[in-house]
């Protein structure tokens, strides 16, 4: 019964910025004029935290996070959890998890500013926080559990002993894959914790041996669908590199809707899924989008429109004022219009724009080789991971991918020589042919040596050096494996 008033509590929550989303489709100018003009000034005493960005290119950047901006991501977030609700009703009795991170102590100095989020459910209100220890089963203590490993094993315990968990809600889909893939490793391990309520966090638990015994068998025979009866939605990115993993948890689970998340920066919300399609949060921020020449890989601010005047077919920038103090914030993310709903553009995720890299006269940037990898994807299937590289020790470009992935050095090397400038440095000799580099795990070799978690992540298209000891590890890590 608790668990009915805390869903039904939070869903009436998120009502009055429901209906307002609702109304605002039709009228997205009024709404992003509304917006801009309540907006404060943005004042040191007001940033609470500084959060850090996962880019795809240049190092880490802190994000100023104020009361102003929570509610404005509130605006975008509950819409989007209230159609979530209506879409499944069962939701009104169901548990729910959203992803803890480890809080290290590294992100808590001991002067200035806090340093990140914890987890997912920061972002909530106060209200609403206060709801989430009625309806998640993964308490927020887990985040000071520092160890990877323990971490991920108390995250698997805590679901597995979680009453009809409903809604899962990760970042990048590879997390939840990898979580499920330790449950399988360590099936033995987690069925004993369960059995004797003895788990890793050194707590006394209540004994499930039932439980234990089915998670076990489950869990060895990779059933996991069976594992969560009661799963309703999973939430994850699947654009991009996201998106052959996404495929595969609609696989694993196929009677759960795996729902792409839209387009969610540290620094603000710009799409939010609706309708079974991304449409452009226009009563979270004010959103600005600047046309985007995918053959030159610039784009045009002289021309900057309003979200609302976005073209379908039409490729755009976005850039962002939020109350953070951002203003005309370049977001480096690249999106196509592909409709709308009522008067508001729907916009999809194309890549993340990252410069130009002309080591050797070639110019190749990143809208180029993002169209190579679309093409390729067209002929052999979506990647799951794919990042072209200019080699430290060689004069060329390394592609690097899974071992699964396919393509040929060949047809790479012909769909890149059709810009002028490749094409040109190869005939002077300049480069050498383009290599193809298959890892393992690239992501996780990629995140060791950027440092940064695989959970939130954007892998660039095309990596663009900024860091000689960066790049000198990503060419260590990755060309050891070159076939």
């Amino acid at each position: 019964m608790m668990r009915l008033i805390a869903n039904a509590l939070w869903f009436l929550s998120m009502l009055p910025d429901y209906f307002r989303f609702c109304a605002a489709l039709r009228f997205p100018y009024p709404a992003q004029k509304r917006i801009a003009r309540k907006r404060k000034p943005t004042m040191d005493a007001d940033i609470l935290l500084l959060e850090p960005t996962s880019g795809s290119t240049g190092g880490t950047k802190w994000i100023p996070y104020t009361q102003q901006l929570q509610r404005e991501f509130l605006r975008a977030v509950n819409p989007w959890i209230a159609a979530l609700y209506l879409r499944h009703p069962s939701l009104f009795v169901k548990t729910h998890y959203w992803s803890i991170s480890p809080y290290t102590e590294a992100r808590q100095p001991e002067g200035g500013k806090r340093r990140g989020f914890a987890e997912d459910r920061d972002y909530l209100s106060p209200l609403q926080k206060t709801l989430t220890r009625h309806l998640f089963p993964v308490p927020a203590a887990l985040a000071s559990v520092q160890d990877p490993r323990q971490h991920s094993l108390l995250t698997l315990l805590y679901l597995l002993d979680a009453p009809s968990l409903g809604l899962v809600s990760v970042w990048h889909p590879s997390a939840l894959l990898a979580l499920l893939a330790l449950g399988t490793e360590a099936a033995e391990t987690l069925a004993a914790a369960l059995s004797a309520g003895r788990w890793p966090d050194g707590q006394q638990h209540r004994p499930n041996p039932t439980r234990a015994q089915n998670a076990e068998a489950h869990l060895k025979a990779q059933d996991y669908a069976a594992l969560f009866p009661s799963l309703k939605v999973i939430s994850c990115w699947d654009s991009a590199f996201a998106a052959a993993d996404a495929d595969r948890l609609r696989k694993m689970f196929p009677k759960v809707e795996v729902q792409g998340k839209g387009l969610i920066a540290t620094e603000g919300i710009v799409t939010i899924p609706w309708r079974q399609r991304h449409v452009a949060a226009i009563t979270a921020h004010t959103l600005h989008l600047d046309p985007y020449d995918m053959k030159t890989g610039e784009r045009d601010p002289a021309h900057r429109i309003p979200v609302h005047a976005a073209e379908a077919g039409k490729n755009y920038s976005v850039v962002l004022t939020t109350g953070n103090g951002f203003t005309d914030y370049p977001l480096g993310d690249i999106v196509r219009c592909v409709g709308h709903i009522a008067r508001t553009p729907c916009l999809a995720f194309q890549f993340r724009s990252g410069g130009v890299v002309d080591l050797h006269g070639e110019k190749l940037h990143a809208g180029h080789v993002a169209d190579i990898i679309a093409r390729l994807e067209a002929t052999h299937g979506a990647f799951r991971f794919a990042m072209l590289m200019p080699c430290a020790s060689h004069n060329g470009y390394a592609f690097v991918c899974r071992e699964e992935d396919t393509c040929t050095a060949e047809e790479l090397e012909a769909l890149l020589c059709e810009s002028y400038h490749y094409r040109h440095a190869r005939n002077l000799r300049q480069l050498d042919p383009v290599r193809i580099v298959k890892h393992p795990d690239a992501l996780a070799a990629f995140c060791a040596v950027r440092r940064c978690s695989p959970a939130a992540v954007k892998v660039p298209h095309l990596y663009v050096p900024r860091d000689a000891s960066e790049w000198r590890g990503l060419a260590e890590a990755y060309l050891s494996c070159e076939k």
